[in-house]
Parts: structure tokens; C-alpha cells; sequence
């Protein structure tokens, strides 16, 4: 297997600017052409979907994005089973940048002598300024498990298959909203309707390999091969969840049948966790990674 963990992130490490998505694109079908698996670009609106494969004749669909975040100043903390822990972190951010930039416009009105109205204009300019330039100015060049691994898992998998059952789809603007799965489940209703879609992000650190089944998935014959092929060893333990009970916001979402895959380590207090992305340090993912999820989903494949 090429070691596509390296290779994307050294000729890839952002995937935000259009001109970079398309160099992306150039390279992941110029991979794909030595494999079974034929790629071509779906553009929908403003999104581009890298598509391998034939969506109609396939069994099951592997997918990931590969569009990458800006930085933020705190980091996207990820609890799939904690869904407190979860919300209440993921609510601190907003109130304690909005107390900041109230804080801050109070101060000018203050000084100014303003009435309060100009304060509070002053205060949503200060706020959304803030907003847009933490969370969407500035591109992270630290990308490894955000979604690198998860593009990787995706090639890698496309290289080692010698059957064709199956598709892949790498997702244009998920950082903007699950925009580009959204757009390709809009258009293809009928077809995503029954099909397994099992989706890789953030799957480069943590040994504990989180798989998250939303209901009309779980009644697919598919899924007892999928939980008896891909399966724990001695480095990682794989742990099956209903989606309900699970928070993860990536593309599965989108699908009837979706299936999401993350890996997490464990804390006592928060239990099982992903953190580090849409920052800086998002600089750690493993190869092993990689390649116990490979194995596992061809042998799910083979079954």
C-alpha cells in the first residue's frame, strides 16, 4: 500500500482554495486510474465531488472529505458517546467570545459616551468580525486527521480491492455544512435510499474505533458482515453504536443509511474523545490507522 497518509499531506496539506481542490482532484484521478475504480468529478452548485466507481451498481459506498478547516483558537473537541460533555463544551466557545466582544464594545461605548443601541450595534460588528476571522479566515495547514487520514483510508482501500461491488466518494465543503453530501443525496434520492454509506473522518488517533449506525442502516443485511469482518485485535478495539445514542456532524449524516467511522482514545471522566482539530495540532495520525481500517473494510468487502 502507498502511504497516502504522507503523500497528500505533503503535496496537499490544505484543500480550502479552489486552486488547491482542483490540484487535489487532478491527483486523486490520476491515482484512481490505476485501480478498478474509474473517478470522475460530480459538480453540484458550488461543490465537487470526487466520485470512484459506479454509484448504481455498488453494494456499499465508502466516502470521506477532503476539503480542510480554518483555524480555529479552540480546538473541535469531539465526544461521540458523551453527547453533555459534548454540547456543554461546544457552548462555552460562543457564549465566552460573545461575553469578550460585549465586554469590549461596552468599553468604546462607555468611553464614547454612546447610547446603548450603538452599543449593541457595535457589539454584533465586534462579534461576527471575531467569529469569521477564529473559525473561517485563516487556513489550517495542520490537516493529518481532519480529514488527511480519512482521504487516505479512502485511496488506500480503492488500491488494494480486486472486486468492483463497490464506490467511493470523496466529499467537496464538509467544513461548511456537510454542503457537498447534502448535494449529492439531494440529487440521488432514489439511489441512497437502501445503500450502505460508511464514512471516514477523523480516524488517525486514538486506538478506540468508534462506529456509529443510524437506524435504517442497522436493518441492512449488511451490517451483521460488517460487524463480524471488521473487528478488534490486540492494537484496536472496534465498538458498534446506534447513532442516536452517538454526536458526530460529518457526512454520514446525509445518507439514509449512513455509517460513521472515528477514532478516539479514552478518558475516564469524558470517555471516548477526538481533539486537536481545526487547529494548529492537528499534526498526529498513524499509519496503523490506515491500515487496520483498510483491512478490516476489505475484509468486509471479500465477505
Amino acid at each position: 500500500m502507498k502511504d497516502y497518509l504522507e503523500l497528500v499531506n505533503q503535496l496537499f496539506p490544505t484543500r480550502k482554495t479552489e486552486s488547491e481542490k482542483t490540484a487535489f482532484r487532478k491527483y486523486c484521478l490520476d491515482e484512481a486510474s490505476n485501480t478498478k475504480f474509474p473517478g470522475k468529478v460530480d459538480t453540484i452548485k458550488k461543490s465537487n465531488n470526487i466520485v470512484f466507481g459506479d454509484l448504481e451498481k455498488a453494494d456499499c459506498v465508502f466516502t470521506a472529505h477532503y476539503d480542510t478547516p480554518a483555524t480555529s483558537l479552540m480546538p473541535n473537541l469531539m465526544t461521540p458517546t458523551n453527547k453533555l460533555i459534548g454540547i456543554l463544551y461546544h457552548l462555552s466557545y460562543p457564549i465566552i467570545m460573545a461575553l469578550l466582544c460585549l465586554a469590549v464594545a461596552k468599553l468604546i461605548g462607555n468611553y464614547f459616551e454612546w447610547h446603548l443601541s450603538y452599543v449593541m450595534i457595535l457589539y454584533v460588528i465586534i462579534y461576527l468580525s471575531v467569529f469569521y476571522l477564529c473559525t473561517r479566515c485563516f487556513k489550517n495547514k495542520h490537516n493529518k486527521n481532519d480529514n488527511t487520514l480519512g482521504v487516505a483510508c479512502v485511496l488506500s482501500l480503492m488500491e488494494i480491492l480486486e472486486q468492483d461491488n463497490v464506490a467511493f466518494i470523496l466529499f467537496d465543503n464538509e467544513e461548511k455544512g456537510l454542503v457537498g453530501s447534502k448535494a449529492i443525496v439531494k440529487h440521488n434520492k432514489a439511489l441512497f435510499e437502501n445503500k450502505l454509506v460508511i464514512n471516514m473522518d477523523c480516524v488517525g488517533l486514538g486506538d478506540k474505533i468508534i462506529v456509529s449506525i443510524k437506524e435504517q442502516a442497522s436493518k441492512l443485511e449488511l451490517i451483521e458482515k460488517l460487524k463480524s469482518s471488521f473487528v478488534s485485535n490486540q492494537e484496536f478495539e472496534v465498538l458498534y453504536f446506534d447513532a442516536k445514542k452517538t454526536m458526530g456532524n460529518s457526512d454520514q449524516k446525509s445518507f439514509p443509511c449512513g455509517v460513521g467511522v472515528y477514532a478516539c482514545k479514552y478518558n475516564k471522566i469524558i470517555g471516548y474523545y477526538t481533539s486537536r482539530i481545526h487547529t494548529n495540532r492537528d499534526t498526529l495520525a498513524s499509519s496503523k490507522n490506515i491500515e487496520f481500517i483498510s483491512l478490516g473494510l476489505k475484509k468486509f468487502i471479500e465477505n
